[in-house]
């Protein structure tokens, strides 16, 4: 390869705006960072445990590309008995984390068309899948809580689109949709024969949570046993149609083999343990987000959300940056929407930390 030719490959990869879109962290770093995805979370003793059994039976070989088996049982066990699907082993990977689990997904399930729909207010881990390589994105208009509006579905699926992304919730506010609407966008997915990616991975921190089906031309994605302390572990996981699972599966064997094997036995240790765990912390966060939506809300907009862990407010008019600089130079750290395709909106993470009112108040001004 001549001088020449690396240039110009590592030029095309710096003018590629989307592959190079900066994605919030798994989990924060330190008591100040309200950025990550993710919450810091101790690891339960019984899940160390498993992790160190599992290495001292030697368990550091390759195993099954898709995950071992016990873990996917778990995972298809549990979103079964969550969210009423019909999923058997088979139907489940093990990812290396949410951001394999989208590209897995879009990069895999886009070739037949090329053509992907996305919300134009969407986590920019999708927008850095997508730029992998060149596919036609519809963007679909988003309602007041940045959520696609069924009408942008429906049209999107009317253009010949076959392959529809979804949040619920957002990534960004954290905003469900209802059973009816998730009805409804099944209905248009059968109609028009297409596939629809869901990402469910903020769900564990709703209450009430409507899920599209996955298994009836639904693949979700999502973290596996969130919370439970392994965010920093990345272990995520595809639920798909049959028909669906081996070409992921296969472009996951080209692309990283598998997950750790450690790792995968530590969450399946979680995986018993998740229940306790994941009522536990969601009683602390909707407390925590309660305090902080209150705090937000006396100067700004707080944006409707479902999602316990987090919080988004509108900024408009210079505002956002205002916050942002002051919340800089205190040594916080929050998502920028824009990132997301929201330009006058922020998000906090929410934390069991006090140090999530003194961000708020930044926010604010106060």
């Amino acid at each position: 390869m001549t001088v020449g030719t690396k240039k110009q490959i590592v030029e095309q990869h710096q003018k590629n705006v989307w592959l190079n879109s900066a994605i919030p962290a798994v989990t924060p770093v330190g008591a100040q960072d309200f950025s990550a995805d993710g919450f810091y979370a101790p690891l339960d003793e019984r899940i160390i445990a498993s992790a160190a059994e599992a290495l001292e039976a030697g368990q550091t070989h390759y195993v099954d590309v898709p995950g071992i088996a016990p873990l996917r049982q778990a995972i298809a066990d549990y979103l079964n008995a969550t969210y009423g699907t019909a999923l058997a082993q088979g139907n489940v990977i093990v990812t290396a984390g949410a951001q394999e689990s989208r590209f897995l997904t879009i990069q895999m399930l886009s070739e037949a068309t090329g053509k992907i729909a996305i919300p134009s207010v969407v986590h920019p881990g999708v927008l850095k899948a997508i730029g992998v390589r060149p596919l036609t994105v519809t963007p679909m208009a988003v309602d007041s809580r940045l959520l696609a509006t069924v009408e942008s579905i429906q049209a999107a699926l009317e253009a010949g689109n076959r392959l529809i992304l979804l949040e619920s919730p957002s990534r960004l506010t954290g905003a469900v949709y209802d059973a009816a609407t998730v009805q409804a966008i099944q209905t248009l997915i059968v109609k028009y024969e297409a596939t629809l990616i869901w990402d469910q991975g903020f769900a564990p921190w709703v209450t009430d949570y409507a899920a599209a089906k996955a298994g009836e031309q639904v693949v979700a994605i999502g973290e596996a046993f969130p919370g439970s302390g392994l965010s920093s572990w990345f272990i995520g996981y595809i639920a798909a149609p049959t028909a669906l699972v081996p070409t992921m599966q296969s472009q996951k064997q080209i692309m990283a083999i598998c997950t750790s094997t450690a790792a995968q036995y530590a969450a399946l240790e979680a995986s018993k343990l998740f229940g306790d765990i994941q009522r536990s912390q969601l009683q602390r966060l909707q407390a925590a987000r309660q305090t902080l939506a209150g705090l937000l809300q006396a100067q700004v907009e707080v944006i409707s959300g479902a999602a316990a862990n987090v919080v988004a407010v509108r900024l408009g008019g210079g505002q956002k940056e205002q916050a942002i600089s002051r919340l800089e130079a205190a040594g916080y750290r929050v998502s920028d929407g824009a990132a997301f395709g929201a330009a006058d909106v922020v998000r906090l993470s929410v934390s069991h930390s006090d140090a999530a009112e003194t961000a708020a108040r930044l926010v604010q001004g106060a």
